[in-house]
Parts: C-alpha cells; sequence; structure tokens
C-alpha cells in the first residue's frame, strides 16, 4: 500500500575506501569531469538533493579526491586495507546515526566507481522510494539491477547480519523490493579496471 510522507529524509552513502586492485590504484582518485570519480558521483548525489552524504574513504585520499565544498558532505574514514565495501557502508551509517538519520529516513548507496550514473536516476529512485519508505528501491537498466540502491535506515541491523556484500540485502528481503526502470546505462556501468577507466575517455 502506497503511503506519502513528505518529511522523510534521504541520505547518501558513498564507499571510496578500495584499494583498487584490479585497476592497479585507487581508482576512486582518477581524474573525471574536471574533479574525479568520487568527487563527480559525490556531486551526482548532492544535485540529487539528497540531506546529506557520506563519503568513505582512506587517509591518503582524503585530499585527492576532491570532495565538493559542501555542507552536507560528511567524510568517515576506512583504513582498514582488508575491509570489503560492506565494512565501508557500515561505517557510513554509523555516521548516519550520529547525524540523527531516523528509522524510516532511507539511505541511498552508490559506490565512488559509477561515476556516469545520473542525478535526474537518483532523483526517480528517491521519489520512488518517499512513496515507499518500507521498502528497498533498487535501479535497473535494460532488466537489469544497478545502483542506486535506497533502503530505510531501520535495515542497519540487518546490514550488520549480512554474510555477503549489500547486494545480499534484496536477497533476504525479496517481498520488500521495489525496481525502478532508467534509461540510464550508468546504473550498469562501474570502473574496475584500466581498460573499463579508458573507455571513458570520451566522456572525461
Amino acid at each position: 500500500m502506497k503511503q506519502t510522507n513528505g518529511h522523510v529524509r534521504i541520505w547518501g552513502i558513498i564507499p571510496a575506501a578500495g584499494m583498487g586492485r584490479r585497476m592497479g590504484g585507487p581508482k576512486q582518485s582518477l581524474a573525471f569531469r574536471g574533479s574525479t570519480m568520487a568527487g563527480v558521483i559525490t556531486r551526482t548525489v548532492l544535485d540529487a538533493r539528497v540531506h546529506g552524504v557520506v563519503v568513505v574513504t582512506r587517509t591518503e585520499l582524503v585530499d585527492r579526491v576532491q570532495l565538493p565544498d559542501d555542507s552536507r558532505v560528511h567524510l568517515v574514514i576506512n583504513d582498514d586495507a582488508d575491509s570489503e565495501m560492506i565494512d565501508s557502508i557500515r561505517l557510513g551509517l554509523a555516521r548516519l546515526d550520529k547525524l540523527g538519520a531516523a528509522s524510516h529516513d532511507g539511505v541511498l548507496e552508490v559506490p565512488a566507481d559509477m561515476p556516469t550514473l545520473t542525478a535526474e536516476t537518483c532523483r526517480a529512485c528517491m521519489d520512488v522510494y518517499r512513496t515507499h519508505p518500507q521498502r528497498i528501491v533498487i535501479a535497473t537498466y535494460q532488466g537489469k539491477r544497478g545502483h542506486p540502491i535506497i533502503f530505510p535506515f531501520s535495515l542497519r541491523s540487518t546490514i550488520d547480519e549480512l554474510d555477503g556484500g549489500l547486494r545480499m540485502l534484496p536477497q533476504r528481503l525479496p517481498e520488500r523490493v521495489i525496481p525502478v526502470a532508467v534509461d540510464d546505462a550508468g546504473v550498469r556501468h562501474d570502473i574496475d579496471t584500466a581498460r573499463d577507466f579508458d573507455d571513458l575517455s570520451g566522456e572525461g
């Protein structure tokens, strides 16, 4: 059943602490569109009008990722080289807790290596979440799931229990998933290798 709640806030989490082993170095700090991959996707999420965004990165990358100078940006450090992306997401959720995120607030997650995702796609998913604030909203492109994913902050304890990555959340709670079809290839366009990044040369 639909429920409209104009008071639901949506926060962003951008994991940007990966070692970039397949890339051969930290991909989140690579130059793209006048900034970096992490800087561009952070600006995209801000342009989608989130209440705030937590960027989780490593100490050595803080100055290199060129985050936007915006009061809505909150930085969290994850210097554990052995951690996985889900660990950065958990750190982001802990910061949101300190920032006062409510149980019905939404959390929009998108990795730092998806710089071609559009703000319009994020807003489309956010609109659906505001109408269904207890569901898990996932953007899809040509029938395949990608990012962003938006989930209720109340699922933090469930995320703490996941054995795998965040992809396990919709598998754990399939009845709560709402796919949002968009015409945005950036939903599935993550950059893992040097060749992937070279393919962006016409866009950067």
